[in-house]
């Protein structure tokens, strides 16, 4: 009995690290082909048509969440820099989401002709693959949290689009530790859709 829990413990062991063996590879080799295409903010950051503002939280009453208001402050100003023309807004949750982002950045003094709307941004490869096809953008900066950002810039890419990131304030106070945990899976399904799900798709 105890041989046996032995070998049972030790195969667990060994799932566990070629499970987190799997994540630092896929890690590196995001992190590798990034380089050069992510920037700290939105002065050191490249020209481009547009800026896709990935969706997030948006409280009941219609207020942006802190980490979405930070994500639309660096649009914001990419836009007054003169950086890109014009403001791609994509979320879920039917219009609520991206009407509030549109609200938010129009009180600020963005113009409504500056700001585009994708309720189909249900996903970060929905929010990619609509950006590309709908809106016809082939060339865009993406603003999110650093690794939601570097997530999102590594999806675009890989579907054919020429992607740069800006990096939006981070996560603060209790949700750090789940935000950190969820975006580490996040990466790995990423990696797995742009990659293993694309094979598995034309074959």
């Amino acid at each position: 009995m105890r041989v046996q829990r032995r070998r049972s413990l030790r195969a667990i062991g060994l799932l566990v690290a070629a499970g987190l063996l799997f994540l630092l590879a896929v890690d590196i080799s995001i992190r590798v082909e990034l380089l050069g295409h992510l920037y700290p903010d939105a002065e050191s950051a490249p020209s481009a048509p547009l800026a896709l503002i990935l969706g997030a939280e948006v409280y009941g009453d219609g207020r942006p969440s802190p980490a979405l208001s930070s994500r639309l402050d660096v649009g914001i100003e990419l836009l007054k820099l003169g950086r890109v023309h014009a403001l791609l807004m994509s979320g879920g949750n039917g219009t609520f989401e991206i009407g509030a982002m549109r609200a938010y950045a129009m009180a600020r003094g963005v113009s409504a002709d500056a700001i585009l709307l994708d309720a189909g941004g249900e996903r970060t490869l929905a929010s990619c693959t609509q950006a590309r096809d709908a809106f016809a953008a082939h060339r865009l900066l993406i603003v999110s949290q650093e690794e939601h950002m570097a997530r999102a810039v590594y999806t675009c890419r890989r579907i054919g689009m020429d992607a740069d990131g800006v990096v939006a304030q981070e996560f603060t106070g209790d949700r750090v530790i789940v935000y950190q945990v969820r975006e580490r899976f996040a990466l790995v399904l990423a990696w797995l859709e742009v990659n293993i799900g694309a094979h598995i798709g034309r074959a």
